[in-house]
């Protein structure tokens, strides 16, 4: 529930289209809390909308942020579990049992095991090599200057050269087609990823068939119904409606465009023999 009110206990520093903010505003508007937006879009290629202490706050640069009446924290999952943690009485996003508690987090860790980075790969090698290539090169060149992680400087610059001929993008695609897999043999006798509860594990990795679907991608785990019929149950939530589908994405347009365009060429490499 995003309030514009100075009042807001909670401020998120956040984009759109942002699998990390996505989640955010998924826990938050599961839990039905009031928060402030303050729109900074660390991918477009241009890093002049941040404020000025913005890696004060973030020595990453990175979205989202969350500010709780001065205390700032980043990371997407730490700030799920802050949430949980700060606002008990709101509603639950983790299990009772111990044991689906253990389950829930450990579908999350996923995220930092490597799908995040992979997630990222494909985007950039789909749509944003696109988006940079269009940028003002002087505005590209700080966007890269500010970027603080060596790694993801270096494979966006990997991926925005190369594309879909980016060796990164493979085994990318490989670390998705096993984490779908994963998901729809768990979702075969669970209801949830946690086993019979809707906990942060669902919202942390929802977003991730939100990122490949924009993509056009869909198509690729067509027969993995046990995931898509729980991705269907996400997507029918009010939070969902709230925290995804308003927001939009200002790239829509160019994720449709260049993932068809892309599709057999992932198709391809998603299929392959491994």
């Amino acid at each position: 529930m995003n309030s514009t009110t100075e009042q807001a206990m909670l401020t998120l520093y956040h984009y759109d289209r942002s699998t990390a903010a996505q989640r955010v505003r998924l826990g938050l508007d599961e839990k039905q809390l009031e928060w402030r937006s303050i729109i900074i879009d660390t991918a477009i290629g241009d890093a002049s909308q941040r404020p000025e202490n913005f890696h004060q706050l973030n020595p990453k640069g990175l979205i989202p942020l969350l500010d709780h009446k001065g205390f700032t924290l980043p990371e997407s999952t730490l700030i799920l579990e802050y949430l949980e943690d700060a606002f008990p009485d709101h509603i639950r996003l983790t299990p009772s049992s111990p044991q689906e508690r253990a389950i829930m987090r450990l579908w999350m860790r996923r995220i930092e095991e490597g799908i995040h980075v992979a997630s990222r790969t494909i985007g950039v090698c789909i749509v944003n090599r696109y988006i940079y290539k269009e940028t003002d090169k002087s505005k590209l060149a700080n966007y890269y200057a500010q970027m603080r992680d060596p790694v993801r400087k270096n494979n966006d610059q990997i991926n925005t050269d190369l594309g879909l001929d980016s060796p990164l993008l493979s085994p990318s695609l490989l670390a998705f087609k096993n984490l779908f897999h994963e998901m729809n043999a768990h979702l075969e006798t669970n209801s949830w990823l946690a086993g019979e509860t809707y906990s942060l594990a669902d919202i942390a990795l929802v977003v991730y068939l939100t990122r490949m679907s924009s993509f056009q991608m869909a198509p690729l785990w067509k027969d993995l119904n046990y995931l898509c019929d729980w991705f269907d149950k996400i997507q029918n939530r009010a939070a969902y409606h709230s925290a995804v589908t308003e927001w939009g994405d200002i790239t829509a347009e160019k994720r449709k465009t260049e993932g068809l365009a892309a599709f057999e060429t992932v198709k391809s490499l998603w299929n392959a023999e491994r």
